[in-house]
């Protein structure tokens, strides 16, 4: 199964005059769509075009190679323009009915009469 998630970026961390680094990599802080905040690696291929506000593609496959399956988080898209926007809305969209409908039965799925 192939697995994705949308965020978006709030800070870009890189090696400047206020970050000592020991090697080049690029790290970001990102909002995901449901609301959870991580920082993950990027990609060095996108890393010189990402800018904060971007929404971006996190693949969450597992890593290869190992047997417990461990995500990659790791950026791996950035994505501008309407398609950013009409994504970004379609997630927040699902997860603010997804909230709703957990306040309303905050007891959430399970067996009635066990309640």
């Amino acid at each position: 199964m192939v697995h994705f998630h949308f965020g978006k970026i709030l800070k870009i961390i890189k090696t400047d005059k206020d970050v000592v680094s020991s090697d080049s990599s690029v790290q970001a802080v990102v909002e995901m769509w449901d609301e959870n905040q991580m920082v993950l690696g990027v990609e060095a291929g996108i890393a010189p075009q990402l800018k904060v506000h971007d929404v971006v593609l996190v693949d969450y496959n597992p890593i290869p190679g190992i047997p417990q399956p461990i995500p990659k988080q790791q950026i791996v898209k950035i994505v501008r323009g309407k398609q950013a926007k009409d994504c970004w809305e379609l997630f927040k969209k699902y997860h603010a009915e997804k909230k709703s409908k957990s306040e309303e039965d905050p007891q959430g799925p399970g067996i009635s009469y066990s309640r």
